[in-house]
């Protein structure tokens, strides 16, 4: 069972070199344009694509834990001209997601004995929620920390430090990986070891080498 964000184990494994790993795509993958393709469809119009940057400060409530679908969902309805209701959007929403990262589901497992592993994602409850849900992948983790919980962002330092705090004795963890670069650069600021991942095969040898070079 996938130990609840912010607890611990005891014993030995808090001597465990902590492994930290991002959750979209890295985990998971996605696809924004599939949701509007999937709106676009249902309600028989075409949609604009709105950019990422649109889409972050839309969403910046949900993923901050500042707020909730009544304080998003005007803005979103008259961004694409529509009117949904928050059901309709949660429904939505979780289509972005369109399966695990291949090989990441071995890697973990591979990498579960010899390290804790934890997720520090950008994300929203609904998106938690359906993941938890959805794949199997979760089961190896021993814990994450959530923008939405945490009420900060990845790449403010905040976020990185209280995943310091909680699961590595403030002090930084063995490696973390994240497909944004931003948030990668974030982490080295602060004395991470971190990568941008590219696929499973390129984040297991990161990890080999970083053990090998000690």
């Amino acid at each position: 069972m996938v130990k609840p964000e912010g607890s611990c184990a005891v014993g030995s494994r808090h001597q465990k070199p902590v492994i930290v790993v991002d959750v979209g795509g890295v985990l998971i993958d996605y696809d924004l344009d599939r949701v509007f393709e999937a709106l676009s469809r249902r309600l028989n119009i075409p949609l604009p694509l709105l950019s990422p940057v649109d889409l972050d400060r839309l969403f910046h409530p949900l993923v901050t834990g500042t707020g909730d679908w009544k304080d998003v969902l005007p803005g979103l309805d008259a961004a694409l001209g529509i009117r949904l209701s928050p059901g309709e959007w949660h429904t939505v929403c979780s289509q972005i997601f369109i399966g695990e990262v291949p090989g990441m589901d071995e890697a973990l497992a591979e990498l579960k004995s010899d390290y804790r592993l934890i997720a520090l994602s950008n994300t929203m409850a609904v998106h938690w929620t359906h993941l938890m849900e959805t794949y199997s992948i979760f089961r190896h983790l021993d814990g994450w920390v959530l923008s939405y919980l945490e009420g900060t962002v990845k790449p403010r330092p905040e976020i990185y430090a209280r995943l310091q705090r909680r699961y590595c004795g403030n002090a930084p963890p063995f490696f973390f990986t994240d497909d944004t670069r931003s948030h990668v650069q974030a982490a080295r600021r602060l004395g991470w070891h971190a990568a941008v991942f590219c696929g499973a095969d390129d984040f297991m040898e990161n990890v080999r080498r970083h053990r090998a070079e000690g």
